[in-house]
């Protein structure tokens, strides 16, 4: 299968004569300069999905207040991309909007990857979780990272949920959603809705 390539655009202004320069770069890549985002978008929705900081005026907020509109709106359903989900609750920043486009690039991408859930793929194995500890009338509170689908004695190329503490300083549990990054992901992930194609014998 054919790698999917994006391109972007940098100018060269170190000649006498600028040169606008077309570069390539792979589907693991789609954040391509952006990619410096990556950490403070992940901030981003750790700090909405986290703790709350208090239970008292002006101070509410966190994974309480995800609830209540979650109670509210029906902001994740099943069905619904997480992407659409994602961009509802503006968890792609409001400073770059290049970076803003190509994370919910990666977030839509993730449709195609599989997860740690059979018959789930990435996407919607994050959108259930999400579904479901909402539900509760004290959900835990979530954390998104990052894993390298490289490393043969990690996740690889999934996506991973569980609840866990992944803040070894702050003593509790999360709902703990990790997805596969690498500089070069292979763009031909495949989630649950493809068929495995059978081995010759």
């Amino acid at each position: 299968m054919p790698g999917i390539k994006v391109e972007y655009r940098t100018a060269d202004f170190r000649s006498d004569n600028p040169a606008l320069i077309v570069r390539e770069s792979g589907m693991g890549a789609l954040m391509a300069e952006d990619d410096i985002y990556i950490g403070p978008l992940f901030d981003l929705f750790n700090l909405r999905f986290g703790p709350e900081q208090g239970d008292v005026e002006f101070a509410a907020g966190g994974v309480s207040e995800i609830k209540a509109l979650q109670d509210e709106f029906d902001i994740f359903q099943e069905g619904r991309p997480f992407v659409d989900s994602a961009k509802l609750l503006g968890l792609g920043g409001l400073n770059n909007n290049r970076a803003k486009n190509r994370w919910y690039s990666v977030l839509k991408w993730l449709a195609k990857v599989p997860s740690d859930q059979d018959g789930e793929n990435g996407e919607q194995r994050i959108v259930n979780a999400l579904i479901k500890n909402f539900a509760r009338k004290s959900p835990l509170p979530c954390f998104m990272k990052a894993h390298d689908s490289r490393d043969p004695s990690g996740y690889g190329l999934k996506v991973v949920v569980r609840e866990d503490t992944p803040i070894f300083y702050i003593d509790r549990t999360y709902l703990t959603i990790s997805v596969p990054m690498a500089p070069q992901v292979p763009p031909a992930g495949k989630g649950s809705d493809k068929k495995k194609k059978s081995k010759k014998k």
